[in-house]
């Protein structure tokens, strides 16, 4: 073999092993290059989501007071203070998504990808359930202001002045509760001699008649046939007692008046069932577990869509989907006593920071037909349910609270009642605050209703955890 051959095969063997060289690096170059570009494309489809969520949820839009006229949004942002997310400008945002400067704005904010925002909120809820009591007498003072003395002639009975059946008794005498068989820890013999403060309640076991007349033999001024099952509640009231008892027959649940000719007492009688007033709290946790976010949305192509078929259709279009999630602190404050009815939306809601006005009311007035109109309070631990009705034209409006199971009536006149603020809320500071319009059989424009003085300034703001989900993708 000649020398000159054996360079040419050594150079031919170089120039082979070069190539596949190269062809490894340019492979290996365009590998690289491709997961660059993936990671690039990756790190901005990433950073829309992101970006989006920082401009939502940590700034407050320009102008800042966007959600006062949704009509010069340029950019839609939901904090009021730092860290915080208002829940009037989220709000705001749901009533008007299908603004054209709403949508605009989000559309933006997406860098005109397609998205589905789902926001979960901690939120109380009320209901009611049953119906309020039947009221027979609401609260009725009986006196002869003009006798001396100013008492009058007292009666229940079955018939005529017989004794009557309870199935309950309850007596309180200076602050001391005493329970059935305990009432006859306090009579003498068979009689229970009635003192000025005394509060009695019972359940009736029969029918009776409740009559009141003018004392010294004046006429009857007042008669009501008051069912079995109903509760009856006196208040024995004055110095003017005469010798007003209990005669009890042989057992604590038998028993009639007697010494009934000089009495003042305020009697109410309702029937014996109450609703169950429920306020529930469900939290943000509870609703991301059922998939059943408060408020959601998508944007598609520029436009709203509601649709979950066609959102998933379009998610299943797009080369990549993007989700992000954050957990924000909402802030909650309602005051707008002039809402229509709702088990979600209240009038009033909030932390109370410091007590209550001791003289403040609640004034409901109603128009001079029969109707009713219901409201559920929350305040701290406490729940309760207020009846606001009139009977009949003409009639006064009467007012019913229910806490647990007790029963407090009131009345109004022919326009309108008032009910003391310290009967339907409790001073809890720093616990919550909250009066629900439930519902009305009255139009809602005739309805005013009116806390006197208002209490606006003693309620801050409520401040709950929830979650926010947002998902980018691309269906173009």
């Amino acid at each position: 073999m000649r020398r000159g051959q054996l360079l040419s095969i050594d150079a031919l063997l170089s120039l082979v092993v070069m190539a596949f060289l190269l062809a490894s690096l340019i492979n290996v170059s365009s590998n690289l290059r491709g997961e660059v570009v993936s990671a690039v494309n990756w790190f901005s489809r990433s950073n829309i989501a992101e970006n989006m969520a920082d401009v939502l949820l940590e700034s407050p839009g320009e102008p800042e007071n966007w959600n006062e006229n949704v009509n010069s949004t340029n950019v839609v942002g939901l904090v009021s203070s730092p860290g915080i997310v208002d829940y009037e400008k989220l709000k705001t945002l749901v009533k008007n998504i299908n603004n054209p400067r709403i949508l605009s704005s989000l559309y933006n904010l997406s860098l005109k990808k397609d998205f589905l925002i789902e926001f979960y909120l901690s939120l109380v809820n009320v209901s009611v359930y049953g119906q309020f009591p039947k009221v027979y007498i609401d609260n009725m003072t009986f006196s002869n202001p003009s006798g001396k003395p100013p008492g009058v002639e007292f009666t229940i009975s079955s018939k005529g002045n017989r004794a009557f059946e309870v199935t309950y008794l309850e007596l309180v005498r200076e602050g001391v509760k005493y329970i059935n068989e305990e009432v006859l820890d306090l009579t003498t013999g068979a009689n229970l001699n009635l003192e000025d403060g005394d509060r009695l309640k019972f359940i009736l076991a029969e029918d009776v008649t409740l009559t009141v007349k003018r004392a010294s033999g004046g006429g009857t001024v007042f008669q009501k046939q008051i069912p079995a099952g109903a509760v009856v509640e006196i208040l024995v009231t004055g110095p003017e007692v005469s010798n007003f008892k209990l005669t009890f027959q042989g057992s604590w649940n038998v028993f009639k008046f007697t010494g009934q000719g000089n009495v003042v007492v305020t009697v109410s009688s309702y029937s014996n069932t109450t609703p169950e007033i429920v306020a529930n709290k469900t939290f943000y946790t509870t609703l991301l577990t059922l998939g059943t976010p408060t408020y959601w949305f998508a944007v598609i192509n520029g436009s709203l869509v509601t649709d979950k078929d066609t959102i998933l259709s379009s998610m299943n279009r797009s080369e990549w989907i993007e989700p992000i999630y954050r957990i924000v602190t909402v802030e909650r404050f309602e005051y707008n006593l002039s809402k229509g009815p709702s088990g979600e939306d209240p009038l009033i809601y909030g932390v109370l920071s410091q007590p209550l006005p001791s003289e403040a009311f609640l004034m409901v007035s109603a128009p001079n037909t029969p109707g009713n109109v219901t409201f559920v309070t929350v305040s701290g631990p406490k729940v309760r349910g207020v009846l606001v009705y009139r009977e009949e034209s003409n009639d006064i409006l009467r007012a019913i609270i229910i806490e647990d199971n007790k029963t407090i009536l009131y009345r109004g006149n022919t326009s309108s009642i008032s009910i003391p603020l310290d009967k339907i809320f409790d001073s809890y500071e720093n616990g919550i605050i909250g009066m629900w319009l439930y519902s009305t059989t009255w139009n809602r424009q005739n309805v005013n209703i009116t806390i006197i003085p208002s209490i606006k300034w003693v309620i801050k703001p409520m401040k709950d955890l929830a979650l926010v989900k947002l998902v980018v993708w691309d269906d173009s």
